[in-house]
């Protein structure tokens, strides 16, 4: 039931590109639909990671805590995928992700990885090189705004000299 609803929209998401119908059922039959209210986390800061989701409906914050002090990094949406990084790294959680609006999301579990591994190398291999596209990607845009910072900041000191 789950493969008809979302296999279009999985197929349409970066990181399952140029995977097969076959493996793109497996991972569906595999997740779990999650449903969250606003002000409801998906997980939080250092948490044990072990799944991670793509957002079906709604909207997410990430965010960081420093001091007690919540500072959103970024906002999510329809497609978008998040806790991907603990696929790669097996780490806890480098941020929480919070529901904004009422948000439906599939959980894919680590595991599912491991038995598309032991399924088909090819699509697997896919995927993990998709994954690192998509934190690639992401990497890039943080650059990007960590230089925008730096040139702001540099351009000011020299504007109140």
């Amino acid at each position: 039931m789950m493969n008809e609803i979302y296999s279009e929209l999985l197929c349409d998401i970066a990181i399952f590109g140029g995977m097969n119908q076959e493996t793109i059922n497996f991972i569906l039959d595999d997740a779990l639909l999650v449903k969250k209210e606003p002000n409801q986390y998906f997980f939080l800061e250092n948490d044990i990671a072990e799944n991670m989701y793509i957002l079906i409906s709604g909207e997410v914050d990430v965010i960081k805590n420093r001091s007690d002090i919540q500072f959103p990094i970024a906002k999510l949406s329809k497609g978008d995928c998040f806790g991907e990084i603990a696929i790669l790294d097996h780490s806890p959680r480098s941020a929480s992700v919070v529901c904004v609006k009422k948000c439906k999301a599939l959980q894919i579990d680590i595991n599912c990885f491991d038995e598309i591994y032991h399924r088909d190398v090819k699509q697997f291999a896919m995927l993990q090189m998709n994954l690192g596209r998509e934190v690639c990607r992401r990497l890039r845009e943080a650059n990007e705004l960590l230089f925008q910072n730096e040139v702001e900041n540099q351009v000011s000191q020299i504007i109140s000299l």
